[in-house]
């Protein structure tokens, strides 16, 4: 098939996500169909400590032209956020900068999520402790044009030579096709990951306006007032998902 340039979201989440699932109220399903409508050919579904890929999954989104990365947002020191690819192993196995350093391979992927957002989910410091860790640095979608957190990241990677890649942390689907990343390589996993980690990639971006940013903030209150109804994430076992 060879090379080409391919739309990709890396950081994305469902409702079968076991801390954020009161906000993410659409299935896996709902997300790839969505990504593919809105001509994406890499997608990632970071769940909080929870790799929700599986072959039925995998090809379920393949049927689509998308290619699925296995990957999910574990914590760390705490809970701070760190962004795992293709690891084929559960959140416990990664739950330390160490243990994520051990099981790194070629075909794997390890990116910083939000790391200078001011919350204590965030990195921080210890992102400029770990570089070596990292094979890229995030630009997150949630900015405006006056408030904007990815400065400080965007500045720590030109300095440290490390890729960057744009990506929406998306909890709803009208967040797809703002901050997203461009890959320049074959679809498929490894051929992917190799790619970003080579830093063939562009991210492209444009900031919030006040209108979405308060849509973010009125759908998440929402929802923490009003959980929708869980029983979609008991059936959780139709694609079997590994790393629980």
């Amino acid at each position: 098939m060879g090379e080409r340039w391919l739309k990709a979201e890396l950081h994305s989440h469902c409702d079968l996500d076991p801390h954020d699932h009161r906000f993410c109220t659409c299935p896996p399903e709902a997300l790839i169909r969505e990504a593919a409508r809105l001509g994406y050919e890499v997608l990632a579904i970071t769940c909080h400590c929870l790799d929700v890929w599986s072959p039925a999954l995998a090809e379920f989104a393949a049927g689509l032209g998308i290619t699925l990365i296995p990957g999910m947002e574990v914590f760390v020191a705490g809970r701070r956020h760190v962004l795992v690819y293709n690891f084929r192993t559960g959140a416990p196995n990664l739950d330390s900068m160490a243990k994520i350093r051990a099981l790194r391979r070629d075909d794997t992927l390890v990116i910083a999520p939000h790391p200078f957002f001011p919350a204590p989910t965030c990195l921080g410091r210890l992102l400029q402790r770990h570089l070596d860790v990292f094979d890229a640095i995030e630009i997150s979608g949630f900015y405006t044009a006056g408030l904007d957190f990815n400065r400080k990241a965007r500045r720590l990677a030109l300095e440290c030579g490390k890729t960057m890649v744009g990506c929406a942390d998306a909890h709803y689907l009208w967040q797809l096709g703002e901050t997203y990343t461009w890959i320049h390589a074959e679809p498929g996993i490894e051929t992917v990951i190799r790619a970003v980690k080579r830093g063939q990639v562009r991210v492209e971006t444009r900031p919030l306006s006040f209108q979405e940013v308060s849509r973010w903030w009125a759908d998440t209150l929402r929802h923490t007032l009003f959980p929708h109804d869980r029983a979609r994430r008991e059936q959780a076992g139709r694609f079997a998902p590994r790393g629980t």
